[in-house]
């Protein structure tokens, strides 16, 4: 079964198919300090085992979460995506790193060949995030 992982340490998010092959991806996990909606101190995704979901082409498409979506179940939202409110243009294959309220953040054309990845093996694989 095809599998994500993502290693915190090395800031690489990496894809690993059924035939063996993987595709490696810079992420980052930085994010603005400060509190949620609901008074409680921002964190990034913690370590554990979730189940990514991929949308290509997010409904919302902002500003903030750039051309595509991965879902990760985290009951408190916090995905994988690309963006940044705060680039100079959200919307480009190369956007730059800003961090988020929590969220994982990639590059848009990284996202992208990731969320095509997801969702040609199913669309639902496991995702493990770790040290």
């Amino acid at each position: 079964m095809s599998k994500l992982v993502y290693s915190r340490d090395n800031d690489v998010i990496t894809y690993y198919r059924d035939d063996g092959s993987n595709y490696p991806y810079p992420c980052h996990h930085d994010f603005v300090a400060g509190e949620n909606e609901n008074g409680e101190p921002r964190a990034t995704l913690p370590n554990g085992e979730y189940t990514a979901t991929a949308e290509p082409y997010p409904a919302e498409n902002s500003r903030a979460y750039g051309t595509f979506y991965i879902d990760t179940g985290d009951p408190r939202g916090r995905v994988v995506h690309g963006g940044g409110s705060g680039c100079a243009d959200p919307f480009a294959p190369k956007q730059g790193w800003r961090p988020t309220y929590g969220c994982l953040r990639m590059q848009n054309v990284d996202g992208e060949e990731l969320s095509r990845l997801i969702i040609e093996d199913g669309n639902g694989v496991p995702f493990t995030v770790e040290d």
